[in-house]
């Protein structure tokens, strides 16, 4: 293909060629050179119009090639036999050199040897006055046109080494531009990374597949235009980062914050860097991003397990030391409580409220320690909630809050320990009770899903809500914004949900109210 290529440019060099010399041929007779005769009009412009039709039709290279040789040929034949111009004779030097375009010693052979016996034929039956009386040894023209032909012929010798030199070089250096594009293209598209080229107006040139999974927009809606792949909060740091890449810095392994195109923020690990062209000049932009969302969530389950295992460490050796004296305190004050006339009843109360505060602190420490020895049994979740609903119904009716159940499911049953599933309901509705200010309410609503063996409970307060920066921090071990709160009630929750292959997913809105759905497998019979 690619000698096809070459071909068909040097047949379209020689056809320009022809036709420029039938146009000279035909419109220099009018400026008084020499007269063309109606044998070779006609010759020259059948000529014409033939390889024109043959160019038109786009024949073979290699057949479009011998036509043109030989309509040469008869174009230059036609000129010197019918003329009466010595100067015509010269048009078979300037075919030969047209001919050693195609680099063939072949053809220059063969036709050099057709042209010199042209030449004599030409010279003895012409019309052409060609005797010693014009100053032209006709002997000296014959040697001088074998010699042309071969220094033709080693021009074509020569000119061929040349091209051929060339063409390997042209080729070797479009198979390594190829192969460099190629690679350089799969990488593009293939690379997990997600990779976008930035214009200096921060427009996108164009993204791979990677960058189209991991932030949502398709390629052709990136292309010429500028995404919001920042959210609002970290505008100033990119503005700050944009300004040190138009000085020429680059930024590696930068971890920040991007946004998808549904306005999900995530982390993420970019590199940006400035990219010149041949002169220096910067006139783009490269983005490498990696969602590192994954890492930060294990980073934060290593953090939590970790302080989870010092909860359990401390509350293992904490807990029975303390849980001993204060038994023996609480009978003590017990004691002194016993009869109606002793001075110190106000105070043994609040004392004995204050141990039973420490008893139920101790309590959680204990759930919070390991190793656990639970003894699951099935449980009736259904019923299991209607139990604590009925516990709570007063502390509900007293803080004037609407409940609201959908319990549908009431022959639900999961594997559990079900005191430590009781004490999730009570803890959460507490705190959904106590986000209420005023009159409020509080929708339960309990449902499975067959397809994944998956029974759901949501639980769905009208309370203040929580602000997003406790909402990170809820889990944690002692953060608590309640003036007597332990700061152990959410992490004991999903300590016991964890022990139960359970989940729970938190969402709230300030002055709207907190959703909280959490869920258990549910036992195969």
């Amino acid at each position: 293909m690619q000698q096809l290529d070459i071909l068909h440019k040097r047949n379209q060099l020689i056809y320009v060629t022809l036709l420029c010399s039938v146009l000279f041929h035909i419109f220099t007779p009018w400026l008084g050179f020499f007269n063309l005769n109606t044998f070779s009009l006609i010759v020259c412009i059948t000529i014409s119009i033939s390889l024109s039709i043959i160019y038109f039709f786009k024949v073979n290279p290699k057949i479009f090639q011998y036509c043109l040789i030989f309509g040469w040929h008869f174009f230059v034949l036609s000129l010197t036999y019918q003329s009466d111009n010595i100067i015509t004779l010269y048009s078979f030097l300037y075919f030969l050199i047209v001919l050693s375009i195609y680099r063939s010693i072949r053809l220059n052979i063969t036709f050099s040897l057709i042209v010199v016996a042209e030449s004599i034929f030409v010279l003895n039956f012409s019309h052409i006055p060609f005797n010693n009386s014009s100053g032209i040894n006709e002997f000296l023209f014959i040697f001088f046109l074998i010699l042309v032909c071969c220094v033709s012929l080693l021009q074509t010798f020569y000119v061929k080494y040349l091209w051929n030199h060339v063409e390997q070089s042209t080729l070797d250096r479009e198979y390594n531009l190829t192969s460099k594009e190629a690679y350089l293209n799969m990488f593009f598209e293939q690379a997990e990374d997600a990779i976008a080229v930035f214009n200096l107006d921060d427009t996108i040139i164009t993204v791979n597949p990677a960058f189209e999974r991991l932030y949502g927009w398709t390629k052709e809606e990136c292309i010429g235009k500028t995404l919001p792949l920042v959210p609002p909060r970290n505008v100033e740091e990119i503005a700050e980062q944009t300004k040190r890449l138009l000085l020429g810095e680059s930024l590696h392994l930068l971890e920040t914050q991007n946004m998808k195109r549904d306005g999900t923020v995530f982390d993420v690990q970019v590199s940006i860097s400035p990219i010149y062209d041949p002169h220096g000049k910067m006139i783009a932009i490269s983005l490498i991003s990696r969602d590192i969302s994954y890492i930060k969530e294990n980073e934060q389950l290593v953090l939590q397990s970790e302080k989870l295992k010092l909860v359990g460490e401390l509350a293992a050796g904490v807990a029975h030391e303390i849980r001993n004296p204060m038994t023996v305190i609480s009978g003590f004050v017990q004691m002194m409580n016993e009869g109606d006339s002793s001075p110190y009843q106000e105070y043994t109360k609040l004392i004995q409220k204050e141990i039973e505060r420490i008893d139920l602190i101790l309590s959680e420490f204990l759930v919070l320690s390991r190793p656990q020895a639970n003894q699951f049994v099935p449980i009736h979740l259904g019923a299991t909630l209607d139990e604590v609903v009925q516990f709570l119904q007063y502390e509900f009716q007293q803080r004037n809050i609407t409940l609201k159940i959908d319990n549908t499911y009431e022959n639900v049953t999961i594997n559990g320990n079900e005191n430590q599933i009781k004490q999730v309901f009570i803890n959460l509705f507490k705190n959904s009770m106590e986000a209420i200010d005023g009159c409020g309410t509080i929708s339960i609503v309990l449902c499975n899903d067959l397809d994944e063996n998956i029974v759901y409970i949501s639980i769905k307060d009208t309370g203040s809500g929580i602000p997003p920066h406790v909402l990170e921090r809820i889990f944690e071990p002692f953060y608590t914004t309640k003036t007597k709160g332990t700061g152990l009630g959410m992490m004991i929750i999903n300590k016991i949900l964890q022990d139960h292959n359970g989940t729970i997913k938190i969402t709230s809105k300030q002055n709207v109210g907190t959703d909280i759905l959490i869920s258990f497998p549910i036992k195969l019979n």
